[in-house]
């Protein structure tokens, strides 16, 4: 089947080009202004920008302990209508940490999910750290372990984890906080019976996250070891990673929207509901954030997505250590992007299609099939209308539990027609794709 989309504007190489874009079975077949005349479908891009399809490498799709807060389906539905085409998928609490766990995972993402994804594997500790050579050959290469509860390794295990993903050419994914800091807080807040939200803001500050990623950054320096940094929330981490960077240490680092539009003090409203973890800083946190993805220092911009029900979210308010954390972002993710970004001038086009396209794809080993568009790469595409206003209601999204803490938020432009593989799976507000298609991304083939 050969699509034709029309009055397109793409980015390359930061240039800004006006095109035709021709899709045969599946892939790109050509980008350029000839006139085409043999097509089976034309879409007409209404001189829009088309960006390649955002390849969102760190979300909370399918634990089979908790589907009722989301599952591949559902998850990628929201996916797709907000221009995301690729998910790597994050292991939440079942591990997923054998080759028989992972196969099974690939059995159910290909069987429910929309669009392509791959995964990572975690939760990584001494004893399973065994299974990452026979995980890694079957094409999962990224796995995830923390520096602090509930996952915690240790010094030691951290070290040993780092020298075996090295072995296997794979990425050491760490959630990096402080825990000997997060113990000491806790002791104290609960000792002053502190259970309101904002004192889950003083548990792990700021100090955590630079204590911790001081620490990854060291043992890779010395180890040699390929570490990627999930969701760093602060100025000092872009600060810290920038300095790794100039000293060539293989250290890649992504934010989330939530840490780039809402601080702290959006908690006094929200209260559980911007429960997260790490938590909410302040607006020089935001704003140097901001600073580390214009400058290349913030590698990749994820949704981190991690539902929870209203109702674990509503405890919180009379005990907050008892409220979900984590919050739904996959589907406003690219919108949050266009508009308190590249419409507010804090990030270019361009800059926007590397850090939720390109580079995630390159870091996690599936560009230049995902990522990109030119010749031969998977026809993966969404059209954005930067002028598109609209408010954000939760009872428009389509992920499962029908809330956001964006709620109200008028947000200038959206996704209006997201492409998978040659084939339509969201336009105007609807979703034209099922289950079943879906493909497993081997890393690094």
């Amino acid at each position: 089947m050969t699509t034709l989309i029309e009055n397109a504007r793409i980015l390359v190489n930061g240039n800004l080009v006006r095109t035709n874009i021709v899709v045969e079975a599946g892939k790109i077949e050509s980008t350029s202004k000839r006139k085409v005349t043999r097509f089976d479908e034309k879409i007409d891009a209404k001189n829009n920008f088309v960006l390649p399809g955002v390849v969102d490498a760190h979300a909370h799709l399918h634990d089979p302990n908790f589907t009722y807060r989301e599952d591949f389906t559902s998850g990628t539905v929201a996916a797709a209508a907000g221009g995301v085409t690729t998910v790597v998928e994050m292991v939440l609490s079942t591990p997923v940490d054998t080759p028989e766990r992972v196969r099974n995972k690939i059995r159910l993402g290909k069987k429910m999910s929309l669009i392509d994804f791959s995964l990572h594997s975690g939760m990584m500790n001494l004893k399973n750290s065994v299974n990452i050579g026979k995980i890694a050959d079957i094409g999962v290469r990224s796995f995830k372990t923390f520096t602090c509860k509930p996952y915690y390794a240790d010094d030691h295990t951290l070290r040993s984890l780092m020298r075996e993903t090295t072995a296997h050419e794979s990425i050491l994914n760490v959630h990096a906080e402080d825990e000997e800091l997060a113990n000491e807080n806790l002791k104290r807040l609960t000792a002053e019976g502190r259970k309101d939200p904002p004192a889950h803001l003083e548990w792990k500050p700021n100090a955590a996250e630079d204590r911790a990623i001081k620490k990854v950054i060291r043992f890779a320096d010395e180890l040699q070891a390929r570490v990627h940094i999930s969701h760093i929330s602060t100025a000092e981490a872009v600060g810290l990673v920038s300095k790794a960077k100039n000293k060539r240490v293989k250290v890649t680092v992504e934010t989330c929207p939530h840490y780039l539009t809402l601080t702290g003090k959006d908690m006094k409203k929200l209260g559980p509901y911007l429960k997260m973890n790490p938590s909410l800083r302040t607006v020089h946190d935001l704003e140097t954030l901001w600073r580390g993805l214009r400058d290349g220092t913030v590698d990749l911009v994820t949704s981190e997505h991690a539902p929870g029900e209203r109702t674990e979210k509503d405890v919180g308010w009379s005990d907050i250590w008892k409220a979900w954390g984590g919050i739904p972002t996959i589907e406003t993710m690219l919108p949050l992007l266009l508009s308190e970004g590249v419409n507010k001038g804090r990030i270019s086009m361009w800059k926007l299609q590397q850090v939720i396209s390109e580079n995630p794809a390159r870091v996690f080993g599936l560009y230049p099939m995902k990522g990109t568009i030119r010749k031969g790469s998977d026809a993966d595409l969404v059209i954005v209308d930067l002028k598109l206003t609209r408010r954000v209601r939760g009872s428009d999204l389509h992920y499962k539990v029908g809330w956001t803490p964006y709620e109200g938020w008028r947000l200038r432009g959206w996704p209006w027609l997201t492409i998978h593989r040659g084939s339509v799976i969201f336009q105007d507000d609807q979703i034209l794709a099922r289950p079943g298609k879906a493909r497993f991304l081997p890393m690094f083939q």
